[in-house]
């Protein structure tokens, strides 16, 4: 049954954002074609230049922000308003109707940004582009140990953590349903104090986790070579990324399970 809400979620999503990515990347590559091509003022092709400059600037904006009111608006529309009646009256256990909500504005999410970044490299790649990209990671890659490795966990730090971005948003969602009124106001609230706590529990991991690895860090930068700076630095790097990884994860089980203890337990559509 989760297959088929997915389905029914990525249809309804892609019937948006399909049209603006493909708009997205049209602009990208208009763009690329003026730069390419060295148009400028003094072949009265300058306004219409800077023009088309904005116009992606304002796209990508776009994209960004309807990405994240359509993701608000999913959940709270179809699982808190008139459209829950009927999603509650289907044959589902609400974890499946959270998850399929959770899973498809991920996907959304990822495909939005993944798009940007293709607009961005149609825009700014030019010939030997990708060689000197490699270039620059195997430099980067000789000096940083473990680069590899701090590569592979960032990825997976951003991943877990818009996992959790989209989670709190729900646990928010769903804790501020339970006001009698002005629930969108209690949402924001409550948004607001998970931010707090949240932000609390890094701080302290942060100064309480990893002190003596940033205490090395502190005196190697004062006292030791580039090598033994950067040594260090890739150590520190990995504890906060892995820190932040575990707190994320925490993170994620609290927003999600306080979400489907609401709208299991305490739901009211009236």
């Amino acid at each position: 049954m989760l297959a088929k809400l997915l389905k029914y979620d990525f249809k309804a999503m892609f019937k948006i954002f399909l049209p603006l990515w493909g708009v997205l990347l049209v602009v990208s590559g208009i763009n690329r074609l003026f730069t390419g091509a060295g148009l400028d003022a003094e072949q009265g092709l300058g306004l219409v230049n800077s023009l088309m400059v904005l116009l992606y600037v304002l796209l990508i904006m776009a994209v960004m922000v309807v990405t994240t009111v359509i993701i608000i608006a999913r959940f709270y529309q179809g699982l808190l308003k008139d459209e829950g009646y009927l999603m509650f009256t289907i044959p589902v256990k609400p974890w499946q109707l959270v998850a399929s909500k959770l899973i498809s504005a991920v996907v959304i999410s990822m495909l939005s940004v993944l798009v940007a970044i293709v607009s961005v490299l149609i825009i700014a790649s030019y010939q030997g582009f990708f060689y000197d990209l490699t270039q620059v990671w195997e430099v980067l890659g000789a000096m940083t140990p473990n680069a590899n490795g701090l590569a592979i966990l960032s990825v997976v730090s951003v991943f877990v953590g818009l996992i959790c971005a989209v989670s709190q948003v729900y646990a928010s969602m769903a804790l501020g349903h339970l006001a009698g009124s002005h629930r969108v106001g209690f949402a924001v609230l409550a948004f607001i104090v998970l931010s707090v706590i949240w932000s609390t529990v890094g701080s302290v991991i942060g100064m309480f986790g990893y002190p003596d690895v940033t205490t090395s860090l502190t005196t190697v930068t004062t006292q030791s070579d580039a090598v033994q700076v950067m040594t260090v630095f890739s150590d520190v790097m990995g504890a906060a990324l892995v820190w932040g990884l575990v707190l994320d994860v925490v993170r994620c089980v609290v927003h999600l399970g306080i979400t489907n203890y609401i709208l299991s337990r305490r739901l009211n559509l009236e």
